[in-house]
């Protein structure tokens, strides 16, 4: 028994103090992205004047459309609806630039804080890849191999967690912080008490990090729970297709004229689903007979609360309804995945603990590396003071 925990121990050792750097950097840039998403909605989205919430009835979708490509910003990819007296209107046009509209006049009232997300994108990228860019396969490697060492560095910690002799003395040291330790002693005691109190909590942001790391985690899965593998649908990004560049060339007329079952999309949707938050509309090509149409109940970041609608595009009709529960067990495991690694799914409460465990383990890293250079620094002086003691020891001693 004493050499199994001996053999762990140093496999601990080698793990912590080989990606312990890795973690310590995506534990700090996962404390600076727990609420991201907050953030970004208090410092970017514009309030729209209440004055004209009662004024008249907020324009036509079709119309919201027709006057961005009449005023050259082009067609949107995708148009938002939030169920707010005075929310704006979310125009998106792929990834690379969105803008907030009145929703009674189409008005440009404001667009993303270019800083912000420029500092969010550049946390997520080091928090991802190191910093090496998102499609870095040498970024993205380092980064799920320390996904992976930090996942056998927790379940190995709970295991040498474990106290040889249960003892109240023991438990006490493990569980609570002694404030009159001192070096070793207290970095000891913090990194045991901090690493049980954050293990449960990291170990979700671990084992789903790993899953969105490795496509082999993710196929593993599906395989788990008897699914079978998910095929993978593009939802809000630049579409390469002819159809694109013919739309934006439309008259108005011929826009207004193309989108106008946006709107009654918009209200079959409502219809179907209570207590909506926001819909987001598909913008679909001249050729496609079909939109994507999705109603979040929730704030976001809760998947299940997210129903999908196939529209007619001639008629906003229903074609096809899909609740979350609707999709497969691997399918709703894996979206989970994504909502759990950040807290999301739990909400504020979720994204606080996210924080918190995220902070736990930069204290488990700074003493972990901490007891480990104060052990070689300990083991190099015995080394010196051996040596000094065969030197002067009398010949034939």
């Amino acid at each position: 028994m004493k050499s199994v925990r001996s053999f762990v121990f140093w496999l601990h050792l080698a793990a912590g103090c080989t990606a312990g750097v890795v973690i310590l950097v995506m534990s700090v840039t996962g404390i600076l992205l727990a609420f991201e998403r907050q953030i970004n909605n208090w410092m970017d989205t514009p309030a729209v004047l209440q004055g004209q919430a009662g004024a008249e009835q907020p324009m036509l979708l079709n119309s919201v459309v027709a006057s961005l490509a009449e005023n050259g910003q082009g067609v949107p990819t995708q148009l938002v609806v939030r169920n707010g007296p005075a929310s704006p209107v979310e125009a998106r046009f792929g990834r690379e630039r969105t803008l907030f509209l009145n929703p009674w006049t189409a008005e440009i009232i404001g667009q993303p804080s270019e800083e912000t997300r420029a500092f969010f994108g550049t946390v997520e990228r080091i928090h991802r890849s190191l910093g090496f860019g998102m499609q870095s396969a040498f970024g993205r490697g380092i980064t799920g191999a320390g996904n992976l060492a930090f996942l056998f560095l927790l379940l190995s910690g709970l295991y040498l967690w474990i106290p040889k002799l249960f003892t109240k003395a023991n438990l006490k040291n493990r569980l609570i912080f002694r404030h009159v330790l001192q070096g070793r002693g207290r970095e000891w005691n913090w990194h045991h008490v901090i690493g049980i109190w954050s293990a449960f909590p990291l170990l979700f942001i671990v084992i789903t990090g790993v899953i969105m790391s490795y496509p082999w985690a993710s196929s593993l899965l599906f395989k788990l729970s008897g699914s079978p593998p998910a095929v993978r649908n593009f939802r809000g990004g630049f579409r390469n297709d002819p159809g694109a560049r013919a739309k934006s060339q439309l008259s108005k007329a011929e826009l207004l004229s193309l989108y106008q079952p946006l709107g009654e999309a918009v209200r079959n949707a409502q219809n179907q689903v209570g207590g909506w938050r926001s819909i987001t509309i598909d913008i679909p090509q001249v050729h496609e007979k079909t939109m994507n149409v999705s109603v979040d109940r929730s704030v976001g970041g809760q998947p299940e609360q997210v129903t999908q609608l196939m529209v007619n595009r001639n008629t906003g009709s229903i074609e096809t309804l899909r609740h979350f529960s609707d999709n497969n067990l691997g399918s709703r495991l894996r979206a989970w995945a994504r909502f759990l690694h950040t807290g999301e799914e739990f909400g504020l409460a979720g994204e606080i603990i996210a924080a918190l465990a995220c902070l736990g383990a930069v204290m488990l890293v700074w003493t972990g590396l901490s007891m480990a250079v104060r052990r070689a620094i300990a083991a190099r002086a015995r080394a010196r003071k051996r040596s000094a003691e065969m030197v002067s020891r009398p010949a034939g001693v």
